[in-house]
């Protein structure tokens, strides 16, 4: 690879840089990579949370729900989905209704997925 010469702009002088561009390309490159998978794993966590808030707004709720308690999602036999507060042990063994999972309501109207253990 051939030499670069470099002014200093500000004393004048003059002076070479030798094979300069692997090495700052190859930084520069893993900075990027680095930057793309933050954003990619933002993207699906974006997504993620978008598919359910469409899941749930599009769920049958028959209350106004209240910011930061837990909700549970359930699935009736016809494919129907609705939000309740009865938690899924407190269901007697219903066969016509599946627990999906459960969510809390943020000051911003938008639902978060929680844990909840059966």
């Amino acid at each position: 690879m051939g030499k670069i010469i470099k002014i200093d702009d500000v004393e004048g002088k003059v002076y070479e840089l030798d094979d300069w561009k692997p090495t700052q390309a190859n930084q520069v490159k893993k900075y990027f990579i680095q930057k793309y998978h933050e954003i990619e794993e933002k993207y699906k966590e974006l997504s993620e949370d978008f598919k359910w808030n469409k899941i749930l707004y599009d769920s049958e709720i028959l209350f106004v729900p209240v910011i930061g308690k837990v909700y549970h999602l359930y699935k009736k036999k016809d494919d129907k989905r609705f939000l309740s507060l009865i938690a899924p042990d407190d269901w007697s063994k219903n066969k016509d209704v599946n627990y999906i999972a459960s969510f809390k309501q943020d000051s911003r109207q938008k639902w978060n997925k929680v844990e909840y253990d059966i």
